[in-house]
């Protein structure tokens, strides 16, 4: 009886650790795909047929931390006020030395330009030079503050910055879906601009869940779900490790060699053109808008710090994220968020899938 007992716990046990869902190590924000993907002993990319030739590509993308949303513009650390200063010493002590040869030569004494008084003097311009660079500095400081500050005020329903955790790692499109692959799962094509490896536009959030059931249909047997990305895996795999305005630094000019935008386009262009980020994955600051799986809040700080996710209600708004050819640059930022109701469409909306399941 014993030996039965014993026998129905190891059993119970056996398949309570069968279920249980597997716990992923956290990249380390330095190792490559390649190398999290040998970690945790999972294929650094993927492939699926659609049929008539065409494939969709994903890559692995690591569990790991990150800071998602807008952080609070840096204050100015320079005032105009201590730059005035700097400026006001360096002219007193520059007009006390002209001062001196003025009262020498006034009281009939001989003057000579000795080499104290001359480093004097390139001391009391040295001051007045730092001063006014000072000066320069503290109104380009002031100009960046004010301007982001009237910025969040214009877009206020970004985030502010917090902590995020994405426990598993999962498999996310190399690019936004192509309309040659939307074709071959839909049989149909709603893009304005005309492409076969252009990506698909003019679909609403219904359409690209829509998508991804008809994918689930053929992945289903392999114990894996397609769907559109959570805003904060969205979020995750665009920075890729990054903390800057987009995932190639700061400048407009570092977004050109990534992204689409208002100002190097004016119609969505062939996937993979430009140069992916870190993660392997291409235009995820332009082109066009991709719709997440999350509805709109205006408190989306407030969710879960640990895979956060808004489900989706009746008359919800949905989340995009991306920017687009389109929009500005401003709006192609990695933190940038707009939202939509779910049947709207247009020619700078689109998706990108991510794959997931308990074990790949």
């Amino acid at each position: 009886m014993k030996r039965l007992l014993l026998s129905a716990i190891l059993v119970c046990l056996t398949l309570h650790a069968a279920e249980a869902p597997r716990v992923y190590p956290l990249w380390d924000g330095h190792e490559t795909v390649e190398a999290y993907a040998a970690r945790v002993n999972l294929p650094a990319s993927k492939s699926y047929d659609l049929g008539k030739g065409v494939k969709l590509e994903l890559v692995l993308i690591p569990a790991g931390k990150f800071i998602m949303g807008t952080p609070e513009p840096e204050k100015p650390t320079i005032t105009v006020f201590s730059a005035q200063v700097l400026i006001g010493i360096g002219a007193a002590l520059a007009l006390a030395l002209l001062a001196y040869i003025f009262l020498r030569k006034r009281t009939g004494r001989r003057f000579s330009f000795s080499l104290r008084w001359l480093m004097a003097l390139s001391f009391a311009c040295s001051i007045m030079v730092w001063g006014g660079t000072r000066w320069y500095l503290a109104l380009a400081q002031i100009q960046d503050y004010e301007a982001a500050m009237v910025y969040k005020q214009v877009r206020p329903y970004e985030m502010r910055a917090h902590p995020v955790t994405i426990t598993r790692p999962f498999y996310m499109g190399k690019y936004a879906v192509t309309q040659a692959q939307y074709e071959a799962l839909v049989g149909s094509n709603p893009s304005d601009f005309k492409g076969a490896q252009l990506p698909v536009e003019m679909v609403s959030w219904d359409d690209a869940t829509a998508f991804c059931k008809k994918l689930n249909e053929r992945l289903r047997v392999n114990g894996l779900e397609a769907r559109l990305p959570t805003e904060a895996q969205r979020e995750y795999a665009c920075r890729a490790g990054t903390t800057t305005e987009y995932h190639s630094g700061n400048l407009v000019s570092d977004l050109d060699a990534v992204a689409w935008h208002a100002e190097n386009s004016k119609a969505t262009h062939p996937v993979g053109t430009k140069k992916p980020n870190a993660f392997g994955l291409y235009d995820m600051h332009g082109n066009v808008f991709e719709w997440c799986a999350d509805a709109y809040t205006d408190d989306a700080q407030a969710l879960s710090a640990i895979d956060p996710f808004n489900e989706r209600e009746q008359g919800d708004r949905q989340v995009f994220r991306g920017g687009s050819w389109i929009d500005w640059p401003e709006h192609c930022r990695s933190a940038s968020r707009d939202r939509y109701g779910p049947s709207v469409r247009s020619n700078y909306l689109g998706f990108r899938i991510v794959v997931s399941g308990l074990d790949f």
